[in-house]
């Protein structure tokens, strides 16, 4: 993947080393804004003068969960929007705006893919049953009414997710519990809902009521089509409490099939291995978080090495209060079906650990996956 924005790289870039050793009067960055796509690093360039001036600089970015810089300046883009980055050089300072826009597709990023939008391979979810998981995270377009899949696993919308209105026509993908969008009249019930009364987030007027069985119209799958998928409709659904921690527990069938992981050295999430699974040759899977995301980094090739395997893998995409987004890439949360009192069950992903055996407040943006039960 290539930068959107191209600048020619400075020889000065730093100057730590210059030969006469003149006292630096200013210093400026080659240009005002850099435009890079998510999941892409650019190398920030600079001007000194004079140009032979010697210094040491340090580096800072207002928002390192848009974009992170290290202490030469090389930017990573990780999630859609925008930062100032600054360099402070013996008192004298600079600083560049990033705007950070969505990537382009990947050739490949759909391999093993099937047509009607799911990995294919199979997830043991209990004892008895097995699903398939959508291809990625599910979006929605409030200005046309659209649900898709995102078009990469490692897919997340990240700061766009605080642009959420209902005439929006930015994708989101952190929605408040049982949301689907389903007709009762209730502003609240629909995905772009805003509205902080976990009380509001209930079907049947019951706060008791999961989203299965009678009240299934509150599942995002059950109760819409997802763009290009159209034979599936209704069929998608979104795992139970129960299910999502039979995938990540320690069951027999289970055990150590879910690992840490980052991708392309931007996406963190968890990385969790079908039932029936022969490890790739050129890459390798390394069970729970013994070193936090850490555990397992995959370049883009690698892990579509590993997505042909079979493999899944789940963003942490943050959360969202209100119109508030916090932890991109650091935290992700995932809903599940089941209710838990005011809150409902949902699978936690962090940089220690994943699990189901938590819950959150049903208003709270959080990501969906969906799956298919095997037919």
């Amino acid at each position: 993947m290539k930068a959107l924005c191209r600048l020619l790289f400075v020889a000065a870039m730093v100057l730590l080393t210059a030969s006469c050793g003149s006292k630096l009067r200013s210093i400026a960055f080659t240009s005002e804004s850099v435009t890079i796509a998510v999941g892409d690093t650019y190398q920030m360039s600079l001007m000194a003068t004079p140009e032979d001036a010697e210094f040491e600089s340090s580096w800072s970015s207002s928002n390192p969960e848009v974009a992170s810089i290290d202490d030469k300046g090389l930017v990573v883009a990780k999630t859609i929007g925008t930062c100032t980055v600054t360099v402070n050089a013996d008192g004298k300072t600079a600083s560049c705006n990033i705007f950070v826009v969505e990537a382009e597709p990947i050739p490949g990023a759909d391999v093993n893919v099937t047509d009607y939008g799911a990995i294919g391979s199979y997830f043991s979810v209990s004892d008895s049953k097995q699903v398939q998981f959508s291809r990625g995270n599910l979006q929605y377009q409030a200005s046309s009414g659209t649900w898709r899949f995102a078009d990469t696993q490692w897919g997340c919308r990240g700061l766009d997710n605080q642009y959420i209105s209902p005439s929006t026509d930015r994708w989101i993908d952190l929605f408040g519990w049982a949301s689907s969008g389903y007709s009762s009249g209730t502003v609240s019930i629909q995905p772009y809902s805003t509205d902080t009364d976990d009380s509001h987030y209930i079907v049947g007027d019951n706060i008791a009521n999961s989203i299965v069985g009678q009240y299934a119209y509150g599942d995002w799958g059950r109760a819409n089509h997802i763009q290009n998928y159209e034979s599936r409709s209704g069929y998608w659904r979104v795992p139970t409490g129960a299910e999502w921690q039979y995938l990540v527990g320690e069951n027999p069938v289970r055990a150590n099939r879910w690992g840490l992981a980052t991708i392309n050295g931007v996406f963190r999430g968890v990385v969790i291995i079908p039932d029936q699974w022969t490890p790739p040759m050129d890459t390798c899977f390394t069970p729970r978080a013994h070193r936090g995301y850490n555990t397992n980094k995959y370049s883009y090739r690698q892990w579509m090495i590993m997505q042909e395997s079979g493999a899944v893998f789940l963003p942490a995409c943050g959360v969202r209060n209100g119109q508030e987004v916090n932890s991109v890439n650091v935290d992700g949360f995932y809903w599940t079906s089941t209710a838990d009192v005011n809150a409902a069950k949902v699978l936690s992903i962090g940089n220690e650990s994943a699990s189901a055996d938590v819950s959150r407040y049903r208003h709270l943006g959080l990501s969906v996956r969906l799956v298919l039960d095997r037919f």
